[in-house]
């Protein structure tokens, strides 16, 4: 019986001795159903024999040119034997002289018993494929509607910012601009999202196109060593591609418009729906948890959205943590870390906790190097502003100013009315920066806001959103979101406070049921989740779950012009 495997005759090498006995004299007969060579002698043998008699046996001229005959392969160890055998453990094919050797107690099937389910399995597989194939296309469409849907959410944001700045005086144009660059952000951050998400979808549907491809085009064309590598891939290649997965698409977002008031400029013009008020009752504790030394958290800075570098007091080391307190990492210093503050380029500057004037540098390989020497100032805070400028407090009033390389650009002075100096810092992204004044290295007594001009335009001196005044806080470390707002840890209150903008009066951003306890250091990560660092080495992760946006404009009253009718979801309070 005729076998069912073709073979390519490029690929298949007809044997020139006899199977049988071995002989390379008069090798003129080929048995299709053997697939073995044999000598006129054997081959009158083989008509005889009873199991043999009936076999396809054709002159081995006419088996060179059976584009459809099963022509094994020679085995590479005995040559005069041909590999009719599958190894199941081994993964490979064999002669039965190669079985006997080293493969005895291994499971063996017939070579085309193992290459008909291979191919069966490869069908399967195919089918796979171009579900997934389908799946990826479906994705891709579904992504390019989501984004232009967002994108019709700006323009129409856009619109009614620009409706509404028609009605303002020329004096909150850069307020209105605010808003708008902020968009703009948005715009960015999507467009690069759906650029990265777009090129994932288009990179995976060329690589199963191209599976596809070459298991089509060469289904009925392979050797069996080149079948086995290209199931072999199939069976690596496949399970990368999850469809299971559900992709994280970005919602459209929505501006609030506020009561016009022109106490207020601001709210003249309104804010987008993502920033909302701060209510310290619904501030969610996200987890908590004790670094290694129960020691003092001098600073934390965000890595990204769930790691953080730790410096801790008196200890030569940084930590990287996440949000479950898992320390992933550490990093050996020869010196005590202070303050932290991440580049643009995901460098850490560190300053020292020893009135130093060195700030050291670890780089994205963990190398610590030196990055400057401010001398004969000292380095105590630390902030590095949207233009890569890098700006140090001193324990004066004089704030240094560094370029990217180290190398001093200009000195601000930060003296304020209560002739404290200045320590904690923070640059906002408006360019603007906000420094602690403070009377030693603890305790603050005035807090600061310097524009781009170098000049004081703001001060907070403890009043509170709740009526209350407090004479000082007492901090190591002080930090801000994306939306500006500077969260001040105070130590002796066990509170933090919230600045926003240039309002006179702070908020509280903890409640009594949250249990922290001498906070002295904060940062605030890409997701928006405030980690607050402890006296006694507790770390607290808060989630901000913002006020509803109508809440503070219950008693606000429609205007006939802010009425949306795209359809799209705004929400328009005046």
């Amino acid at each position: 019986m005729a076998s069912k495997l073709s073979i390519c005759r490029a690929q298949v090498h007809v044997p020139n001795t006899c199977a049988w006995c071995e002989s390379i004299q008069g090798v003129n007969w080929y048995c299709n159903d053997c697939h073995e060579a044999l000598c006129d002698r054997c081959f009158e043998v083989h008509q005889r024999a009873r199991k043999t008699r009936k076999d396809d046996v054709v002159p081995i001229k006419e088996a060179n040119k059976l584009g459809e005959a099963v022509l094994p392969e020679v085995c590479k160890t005995h040559r005069s034997k041909t590999c009719d055998l599958y190894c199941s453990d081994c993964n490979i094919v064999m002669c039965a002289m190669c079985f006997t050797e080293k493969h005895k107690q291994h499971t063996f099937k017939n070579i085309e018993e193992e290459i008909d389910s291979q191919k069966q399995y490869m069908q399967d597989q195919l089918k796979i494929l171009k579900f997934k194939l389908d799946h990826f296309e479906d994705n891709l469409s579904k992504r390019h509607e989501v984004s232009k849907s967002f994108n019709d959410s700006v323009d129409v944001i856009r619109h009614t910012v620009q409706t509404k700045r028609l009605r303002l005086k020329a004096e909150i144009d850069s307020l209105a601009d605010t808003v708008l660059e902020e968009l703009s952000s948005l715009m960015e951050e999507e467009d690069k999202s759906h650029k990265q998400d777009c090129q994932s979808h288009e990179q995976t549907i060329k690589e199963i196109k191209q599976l596809i491809s070459d298991v089509e085009q060469n289904n009925e064309q392979l050797s069996s060593t080149s079948l086995f590598e290209l199931t072999g891939r199939l069976r690596t290649t496949i399970p990368l591609y999850d469809v299971a997965t559900k992709p994280v698409l970005p919602r459209p977002p929505h501006f609030v418009c506020r009561k016009l008031n022109a106490e207020q400029m601001k709210s003249m013009i309104g804010y987008l729906q993502d920033r909302k008020e701060v209510d310290s009752k619904k501030v969610s504790q996200i987890a908590t948890f004790r670094v290694p030394r129960k020691t003092q958290i001098n600073s934390i800075c965000p890595i990204d959205d769930t790691h953080a570098w730790v410096s801790v007091h008196s200890s030569q080391e940084l930590i990287k943590v996440n949000k479950n307190g898992k320390v992933t990492e550490c990093v050996k210093l020869d010196f005590d870390p202070w303050c932290l503050t991440s580049t643009y380029i995901k460098e850490l500057l560190i300053t020292c906790n020893d009135h130093s004037s060195l700030i050291h540098k670890l780089t994205k390989d963990r190398h610590v190097t030196r990055f400057t020497d401010i001398s004969p100032l000292e380095a105590w805070g630390i902030s590095v502003s949207n233009s890569d400028d890098v700006f140090v407090t001193t324990n004066t009033t004089t704030i240094q100013v560094l370029n990217k390389s180290g190398e001093r650009i200009r000195q601000i002075s930060c003296r304020g009315d209560s002739g404290g100096v200045g320590l904690g810092i923070v640059c906002l992204t408006t360019g603007n920066m906000v420094v602690t004044n403070c009377v030693n290295i603890y305790d603050c007594n005035e807090i600061i806001v310097i524009n781009t001009s170098d000049q004081i335009t703001h001060k907070w001196r403890g009043e509170l959103d709740n009526g209350q005044k407090i004479v000082e806080t007492k901090q190591c470390d002080i930090a801000r979101d994306k939306y500006d707002r500077v969260f001040v840890p105070d130590h002796i209150t066990d509170q933090v406070y919230i600045i926003s903008g240039n309002e006179k009066k702070a908020m509280c951003l903890l409640d009594k049921k949250h249990r922290v306890t001498e906070p002295l250091a904060v940062c605030v990560d890409r997701c928006g989740h405030v980690w607050i660092g402890c006296g006694d080495g507790t770390v607290h992760v808060m989630q901000i779950l913002m006020s509803d946006v109508n809440d503070a404009d219950d008693d606000d009253e429609d205007d006939d012009d802010d009425i949306d009718e795209s359809g799209v979801n705004i929400i328009i309070s005046i």
